[in-house]
């Protein structure tokens, strides 16, 4: 079954909003996490585009608590050491801001273009 509980620890309002519509046209639900609380929810993505080292963290911190999440970082393509930190720390995947939407389609099937820009 296609996860239909997506949480995101982002502070871009815009992508939060384009996330959010996107998955309410599949039937899913978008979950605001903050960078210190575990979201309950069968995928997390997390923004490391700020606030690099506590998410890090708590992508350690999920994992630890749930083997089985789906955790997809994202931030931008120049950041090639960072992307390794995070798959290092337990992310499934980490993927580039513009690599965003692929992803997030593929992970929740039905919902719509998330939006370029991201």
């Amino acid at each position: 079954m296609a996860p239909r509980r997506v949480a995101l620890v982002s502070d871009d309002l815009m992508f939060v909003s384009r996330l959010a519509a996107a998955l309410r046209s599949g039937g899913g639900e978008l979950i605001r996490a903050g960078d210190d609380a575990a979201p309950d929810s069968e995928v997390v993505f997390i923004d490391l585009n700020a606030h690099t080292e506590e998410r890090l963290q708590l992508i350690a911190s999920l994992r630890a608590h749930n083997p089985e999440a789906v955790i997809v970082a994202f931030c931008h393509h120049g950041e090639k050491q960072l992307r390794e930190a995070a798959m290092h720390r337990g992310a499934s995947q980490c993927v580039t801001n513009g690599a965003l939407s692929e992803v997030a389609l593929r992970l929740v099937p039905g919902a719509a273009t998330v939006g370029d820009g991201v």
